[in-house]
């Protein structure tokens, strides 16, 4: 025969963790509500001061006058900055697989399609390696150690290596070691890889629908 103390055990022992189990998901949605806002402002933030670092002077909010687009597969997210009106250049977001998930950059560009300055703005490669080859810090040394840290974009050799250059529709760039004429860091072969993947898609993005992209951030906040 069924033990019916014990059945009932199991009602209420099931029924007390389907409660606890409903609570804990309320409680989580809930916080999610409450810390949803603040993420949201600290991404812009950080976006903003990422856009002073490689774009001229402007006066609106690039990183609210957007254009999303598609290349090759990959989501590119162009910002406008303007200046009293005028766009004065182009911001483009895009990322690329890295060693160790998605490398994103943020590519300063003219109106003309030449590149002003790249930054990674999220990455989660080695420590050492390949997260080396994504960061932009000022080295102290002997001559400079009392010195204070200069303002605006701090060096990288691999990022600044695309600074000033001009592509070209239907040139893709690529890293040396894969057929093509970018330096590579060694031994951070795949991230540099990724980079390179990145600021290529962007920029060939760009130029294969520059003319509507100018026009849609030209006139203000645009999806």
């Amino acid at each position: 025969m069924m033990n019916l103390k014990n059945t009932e055990n199991y009602w209420a022992l099931g029924a007390f963790l389907g409660l606890t189990g409903l609570a804990a998901a309320l409680l989580l949605a809930a916080i999610s509500q409450l810390v949803a806002g603040p993420i949201k402002n600290a991404e812009r933030a950080s976006t903003n001061r990422a856009l002073i670092d490689i774009l001229p002077a402007f006066d609106n909010q690039p990183g609210e006058n957007t254009l999303e687009r598609e290349y090759n597969g990959t989501a590119i997210k162009f910002m406008g900055a303007q200046k009293d009106g005028k766009l004065v250049a182009v911001a483009a977001q895009s990322s690329a697989k890295g060693y160790g998930g998605p490398v994103t950059v943020l590519v300063g560009l003219d109106p003309n399609g030449g590149i002003r300055a790249v930054l990674v703005t999220g990455q989660n490669e080695t420590p050492g390696l390949g997260a080396s080859v994504c960061a932009r810090k000022f080295q102290k040394t002997i001559t400079n150690f009392w010195k204070p840290v200069p303002g605006g974009l701090a060096p990288n050799r691999f990022l600044d290596q695309f600074a000033g250059k001009t592509p070209v529709a239907g040139r893709d760039w690529k890293i040396i070691k894969n057929g093509g004429t970018v330096e590579y860091v060694t031994g951070s072969t795949v991230t540099s890889n990724a980079i390179t993947a990145a600021v290529n898609a962007a920029c060939q993005c760009y130029l294969a629908d520059r003319a509507a992209i100018e026009s849609g951030l030209a006139g203000g906040s645009a999806k």
